[in-house]
């Protein structure tokens, strides 16, 4: 099949499996498909899996504009333990034969760990540290230090105490919370150490596992049926509003050309993000202010 006939823009929901990075995916199917330019949403840690959303062509246009951020992750927690990965990988910091209380461990997330709440990200992680990552300055054994950063937990639950040893948790999360890290400073909190396990992430922005395709599956359809599995370019933009214009605005607008349209004179004053469309085709990413539509980004179609 000719594989020049398919232009390859829109959102794939992939199901990452352990083992794999985040960036082995990208770099597999950019290669396996011929596409120019792919990119994740989030990266997942080689030891988790679930949902890893990848933008192709000119999907990636739309990153900067996702407003829709949550995250859900499921997880174990591991007691007695203390990594330096703070997963299962790592090595052993510290061992302890104190275990939680399950009566206090409700009350302490409900005290500690809701809402906005400072995290120090794991020494093994992507954050950059005066332009390098973590990971890469931990592996050489390199000492530093990681700033806290504010994050949000909107909801964090006990789901089953397993045995003494473990239990499962569920958390909602906004961008940048590592799961490692809550269960680090859980653990903590209830009079132990502890380390994270079996990190599933389950949800992101509009991309649920229930909906995921696993790599291998993508990995091994033809061209044809991976197509057949792109989503929209503007999937995760269904929180914005339309705006549907003929064809000749709609390539003043291409052009780099501020569009008037009298219609919309009474729009409010302040800026507001619109998709305009030109025969259900994305267009523009465009600013609409007293009737004015301004081109923020334009896609090729």
């Amino acid at each position: 099949m000719n594989e020049g006939r398919f232009t390859i823009n829109g959102w794939l929901n992939v199901f990452k499996e352990q083992g794999y990075t985040s960036s082995h995916i990208v770099r597999t199917l950019k290669k396996k498909f011929n596409i120019k330019k792919i990119g994740h949403y989030g990266t997942l840690d080689p030891l988790a899996s679930g949902v890893l959303p990848l933008a192709l062509g000119e999907a990636t246009k739309t990153i900067q504009f996702i407003t829709c951020t949550q995250k859900s992750y499921s997880f174990f927690i591991n007691w007695g333990k203390e990594t330096d990965t703070c997963d299962k990988a790592g090595k052993v910091l510290r061992e302890t034969n104190a275990r939680p209380n399950i009566a206090e461990i409700k009350p302490t997330i409900k005290k500690y760990f809701m809402g906005n709440i400072d995290q120090t990200p794991p020494i093994f992680s992507a954050v950059k540290v005066n332009g390098k990552r973590a990971y890469q300055l931990a592996r050489k054994n390199e000492k530093f230090e990681i700033n806290s950063k504010r994050i949000k937990v909107i909801k964090f639950e006990l789901l089953k105490f397993i045995n003494k040893n473990k239990a499962q948790f569920l958390v909602s999360c906004g961008p940048g919370t590592y799961v490692r890290s809550l269960a680090r400073d859980l653990s903590k909190k209830l009079g132990t150490l502890g380390y994270a396990s079996s990190i599933v992430r389950l949800k992101n922005s509009y991309f649920c596992i229930s909906k995921s395709i696993s790599f291998d599956k993508i990995v091994n359809s033809n061209i044809q049926n991976f197509y057949n599995k792109l989503l929209p370019v503007d999937y995760v933009l269904k929180n914005f509003k339309e705006i549907k214009l003929e064809k000749k605005y709609s390539d003043m607008l291409k052009d780099g050309k501020i569009v008037f349209l009298s219609e919309f004179n009474n729009n409010e004053a302040r800026d507001s993000i619109f998709l305009i469309k030109c025969n259900s085709q994305l267009v523009s990413i465009a600013n609409l202010k007293k009737g004015y539509i301004i081109p923020r980004r334009n896609f090729n179609n």
